[in-house]
């Protein structure tokens, strides 16, 4: 779950680090109050919309304002823009901060090592994005893991801290943010949190300028006061549905039962130069509309050229399964995509026998996994290269349609 920013300064200030003055803004407006409330005093205001995305400098989603009039203007602009695909429906209104240096500090789980454990990282140079830092400047980037078991010690944030080249102060500081940073990351169970840049003041204060937290989906039902971007994407439709999906790149759509099925289904296809679209398991909603309403789900991506049905029956039976394959193929329209279902496990005969006596055009049942998959695998390789629909040799097409 990817927090917008000022979700994510909220999360931080409510562990002590401290944050910019700021409004949230929807209208031209209360970008005028903020103005008001805000800029007048800090002698400009920094207006930054809130999209999940990073760079919004470069996207032109930043803009920097120092009157009042300027504020509404910029304000409207940017509230009817798009920054990264996204379109700006709140904007962060923000002190101008006045800034002498810039830091780079974030705390992410690190999956490298053969146990995952947070990994901490600190440069003087901050501003930059991580990876063109890492790039540029690879022996100015500081890195080092915490044990999990016993968090980040005060020696280590204080190590941290002497990588900074701030003063002996500015270190002191420094040391209290890099622990209040690893228990934010820790407590919330973020997969990253990333303060870039975390500012020096010309007063000699340290204030985060920007923020970005992922939480960890898995902890989501831990944290209800913690709210991220609201992202209209196949993946959060599928998951209010019930499914487990992300979405890949290739052009064979996938419905399975169970996570080691699809992934092993998903490697088969590869072997035989398949590209698997998508991952999609049913779970437990295979039996409550999980096949039609991932169909919905696949159907609507258009480089999916061919749908794979493989569904092991160890505690649903086939032939309620085969059933509700044909409820789903049944209500789509004429002239779809081409559709392979295979199932094995109880009753699997009577399930092949209600696809095969179903009659419906464009749904292929093969008596074997591998069969479907070489099925599959050549309808989709027709259609991407424009080569005849759905017509496939007949000694080929199992005992489909």
């Amino acid at each position: 779950m990817r927090l917008l920013e000022h979700q994510a300064k909220q999360l931080l200030s409510g562990f002590g680090i401290p944050v910019p003055r700021g409004l949230v803004c929807r209208d031209a407006e209360a970008a005028a109050a903020a103005w008001d409330q805000i800029g007048a005093s800090a002698g400009g205001l920094v207006l930054k919309a809130q999209v999940p995305i990073g760079k919004r400098g470069k996207g032109g989603g930043v803009s920097v304002v120092r009157s009042r009039a300027h504020a509404e203007d910029a304000a409207s602009a940017l509230l009817q823009m798009t920054v990264g695909g996204f379109a700006v429906t709140e904007i962060l209104a923000e002190e101008l901060v006045p800034i002498s240096a810039e830091l780079y500090l974030s705390v992410l789980t690190d999956t490298s090592p053969a146990h995952p454990r947070p990994l901490l990282m600190i440069s003087a140079r901050g501003g930059m994005d991580i990876e063109e830092l890492a790039a540029a400047a690879p022996d100015s980037l500081y890195r080092l893991h915490a044990d999990p078991a016993y968090g980040l010690h005060p020696y280590q944030a204080r190590d941290l801290a002497r990588r900074s080249g701030l003063s002996v102060e500015g270190q002191g500081a420094l040391t209290k943010i890099i622990g209040a940073t690893y228990r934010a990351y820790w407590e919330s169970d973020a997969e990253l949190l990333e303060i870039n840049p975390l500012a020096l003041t010309t007063a000699g204060d340290l204030v985060a300028v920007d923020a970005k937290v992922t939480i960890d989906n898995a902890a989501r039902g831990r944290h209800p006061d913690i709210k991220g971007a609201e992202i209209d994407s196949v993946e959060t439709r599928a998951a209010a549905m019930g499914l487990s999906y992300v979405e890949l790149e290739g052009d064979i759509g996938l419905i399975s039962n169970g996570a080691g099925l699809t992934m092993a289904t998903m490697d088969h296809l590869a072997l035989l130069g398949g590209r698997p679209a998508n991952f999609l398991d049913t779970g437990e909603r295979i039996l409550r509309g999980g096949i039609a309403d991932g169909m919905g789900l696949l159907l609507s991506n258009p480089r999916v050229n061919a749908v794979l049905i493989n569904v092991f029956g160890g505690g649903v039976r086939c032939d309620v399964i085969a059933q509700k394959i044909v409820e789903a193929v049944g209500a789509l329209p004429a002239g779809h995509l081409p559709v392979v279902a295979t199932l094995h496990g109880r009753n699997e005969e009577a399930g092949r026998a209600i696809l095969s006596e179903a009659g419906l055009d464009g749904l292929w049942a093969p008596a074997t996994i591998q069969e479907a998959l070489e099925t599959v695998v050549k309808l989709a390789a027709q259609r991407s290269g424009g080569g005849g629909g759905n017509e496939l040799p007949a000694a080929e097409r199992g005992t489909g349609s």
